[in-house]
């Protein structure tokens, strides 16, 4: 298969299938230089915001003085012509002067728009979860004591956010302007999807996916080179703290993201660790006949639920008998064999 620039833009992308993903794979492990090229691509990305059509990195401030340069050497020229032809009508000489005034003032007025930078928008939750939407249409919540900030309006074509604490995001869709948090050593990079970024200073960051695909990545510093992982709904990844190499988790914990919505997700988990998300979440206290009933693993999804509730489901899925007294929960019955449902 030919390899070339516009189908690693579509690997990039995402829109390519898995047999093409596993070409572009084998292309990059035959020679180091082709993964290079595809760092130097992904780079590219997130610097302009896009990848397709290819942008053309424009530096205004050397853009102007070399517009300086071309109207000193046009005044220049301009002034010997007028020595050299001394009879010509002057009133012609000083209106061309005058419309090339106003000509280079409309230029140097746009250039200076475009290089002052949009005002820094600042979002901080304090002691409670905020909830806010940013310009994009894009929804964000923001865990306690956490902040996000980025330019105003989005205005030079960048969905770009810098991420200090925890956040929820909900990306409107705008394949041609991907949306990437910015958490320090660590980037994610997407299109439209539904995510958790945990990037307490301090800690390594955590990157939970409910919907969608994201790109969870690190830029070296020195060479530039990137290293990534790909993450799908109901995939979570790591960056500790120290490394470079993002890393996918297996078994992602239960309680992500119990902040946002009360949102449990046990799968295969220990009734031990269960009873102590319970105890810590909803202050009460869990007892229970015989300790194997702790060895029993549990699956199952909550949002928002009632601790009774979970807790019902608990009994009826290993058939448990439960007695309540204001927060006491015993449960009893056979239990479960060591390592069995």
């Amino acid at each position: 298969m030919d390899i070339d620039d516009h189908l690693l833009l579509q690997y990039l992308l995402g829109n390519t299938d898995e047999t093409v993903r596993t070409s572009v794979r084998e292309w990059l492990e035959a020679d180091g230089r082709n993964r290079k090229h595809l760092d130097q691509l992904e780079a590219l990305w997130l610097e302009t915001g896009k990848l397709d059509p290819p942008p053309l990195p424009v530096d205004l401030q050397k853009a102007w003085e070399r517009l300086s340069l071309r109207i000193d050497d046009h005044e220049s020229e301009r002034t010997v012509r007028i020595k050299k032809f001394q009879g010509m009508n002057y009133l012609k000489y000083a209106l061309s002067a005058a419309a090339l005034v106003l000509i280079v003032f409309g230029i140097y007025s746009v250039i200076k728009t475009l290089t002052v930078k949009l005002k820094d928008m600042e979002i901080v939750s304090a002691a409670t979860v905020l909830h806010d939407t940013l310009p994009d249409g894009s929804r964000i919540t923001l865990n306690k004591q956490s902040k996000l900030t980025y330019s105003g309006g989005f205005h030079d074509g960048k969905r770009l956010v810098n991420l200090t604490g925890e956040g929820l995001f909900e990306v409107s869709k705008d394949p041609s302007k991907p949306f990437v948090v910015d958490a320090g050593q660590a980037k994610i990079k997407v299109l439209g999807t539904v995510f958790n970024v945990s990037a307490y200073p301090g800690k390594n960051t955590e990157v939970t996916v409910n919907e969608g695909r994201v790109l969870f990545f690190t830029i070296g510093s020195i060479k530039g080179d990137t290293l990534s992982i790909v993450l799908e709904a109901g995939m979570s990844g790591v960056l500790e703290q120290g490394t470079l190499q993002p890393k996918i988790v297996d078994n992602p914990l239960p309680d992500k993201l119990f902040w946002v919505n009360h949102h449990l997700d046990f799968n295969g988990t220990p009734l031990s660790e269960v009873f102590e998300l319970l105890e810590k979440y909803y202050q009460v206290k869990i007892s229970v006949s015989t300790p194997d009933i702790r060895n029993c693993r549990l699956s199952a999804s909550f949002v928002n639920e009632p601790v009774s509730r979970i807790i019902t489901v608990v009994a009826e899925s290993f058939g448990l008998e439960i007695s309540v007294d204001g927060n006491k929960y015993f449960l009893s019955g056979n239990g479960c064999i060591k390592g069995n449902n």
